[in-house]
């Protein structure tokens, strides 16, 4: 009898034993789980003319990533190094100007889900500027009427801390080179008690993605609600000519600015697109530095046009090389309502000029 139950017992350790052993060779797989979904979180940052940062959200669980980005309606993508560990990727050697698509996947056993694709464009990167508090004044107009230019830039706005206009093609300002007498004006409007502002103003003439204090366009103290801030400017000889273009920062703040990069309390900060065009440039040259652009590239109800006449007439093509709408050019936009999500290219003709673009239709 003794011995049954010592059989009996030792067959129950071994039961204990082999379910204890199996739980432990269990416990690694479970910490080697890998989530194959796709990406979040995926956004881009310190953007230049020719780099990017790609960020996106940690995961613990799978911490192997990979990038890929292409230019829009191409077929060949070009692939980052892949990522252990980390959720950021630095995109270098990128064309200046251009538009780029980029998506981000885990990498397992098996490769995971692509994220959704993000857009950016290379640009000169500038310094961050805003305010913290809009309630008591902000900027509600801004009008540029350069000379030479017959038609000047309006741009009306309500209250926020900072506004980027610069992929706004019906807020893009055009300067002459070695003009003078172009004219700043910006318009406050308060919230609260009407008081006063200060209102500064840079155009980065020599772009190279710095406001410095030579090319600070506006000071104006004691600016009230009662009439706008003006000033008259020269736009210099040697400003550069860039087919990206720069930018122009508009501060109306509270307290005196005594950079472009400041966080202040009241007020707003306004940014704009700038065409620095030369005058003095053989015809081919002056062409291809006001040339047409597009934007937005993917775009989804309209597409955005610089760069030419209001009289431009537009046809559109299929990738297959099919007309399937043509039509004027109406305040610089055409509607892109009727079109199916795909792959398209718009032919511009502007006078004797012809250009063809190709945009996508998300």
């Amino acid at each position: 009898m003794t011995k049954k139950l010592l059989f009996v017992f030792s067959f129950i350790l071994g039961i204990s034993s082999l379910q204890a052993t199996h739980k432990i060779e269990e416990e690694p797989q479970s910490l080697l789980y890998c989530d194959t979904n796709a990406p979040t979180g995926v956004q881009m940052s310190n953007i230049t003319l020719t780099s990017g940062t790609v960020t996106w959200t940690t995961d613990p669980n799978s911490p192997d990533n990979m990038i890929r980005y292409r230019i829009p309606g191409t077929t060949f993508w070009m692939t980052g190094t892949p990522v252990s560990g980390q959720n950021s990727f630095t995109i270098t050697g990128l064309q200046p100007c251009t538009t780029y698509e980029v998506q981000v996947v885990k990498v397992c056993t098996t490769q995971g889900l692509w994220s959704n694709p993000i857009f950016f464009t290379t640009t000169i990167n500038y310094c961050a500027s805003a305010s913290t508090d809009t309630t008591m004044m902000h900027i509600s107009n801004v009008t540029v009427n350069s000379t030479g230019v017959n038609t000047p830039m309006v741009s009306d706005s309500g209250p926020s801390n900072y506004i980027d206009y610069r992929s706004d093609l019906s807020r893009r300002v055009k300067f002459f080179i070695g003009t003078t007498g172009n004219k700043l004006s910006v318009t406050n409007t308060w919230t609260g008690t009407p008081g006063t502002t200060t209102v500064t103003a840079w155009i980065d003439l020599n772009a190279n993605g710095i406001f410095e204090s030579n090319e600070r366009v506006m000071v104006a103290n004691n600016v009230t609600q009662a009439a706008p801030a003006v000033s008259v400017f020269t736009i210099p000889s040697l400003a550069a000519v860039t087919l990206c273009g720069v930018t122009m920062r508009v501060i109306s703040s509270q307290t005196i600015s005594l950079d472009a990069c400041s966080t202040f309390t009241y007020g707003e900060v306004e940014d704009y697109g700038v065409d620095l065009i030369n005058l003095t440039l053989g015809l081919e040259e002056s062409g291809k530095s006001v040339k047409p652009e597009i934007y937005p590239n993917p775009a989804s109800d309209v597409l955005n046009i610089s760069g030419i006449s209001e009289a431009a007439d537009y046809e559109i093509y299929n990738i297959a090389g099919q007309k399937i709408d043509e039509g004027k050019v109406s305040n610089h936009h055409v509607n892109l309502n009727h079109l199916s999500k795909g792959v398209y290219f718009i032919q511009l003709k502007d006078k004797e000029k012809v250009t063809r673009l190709k945009f996508i239709k998300k």
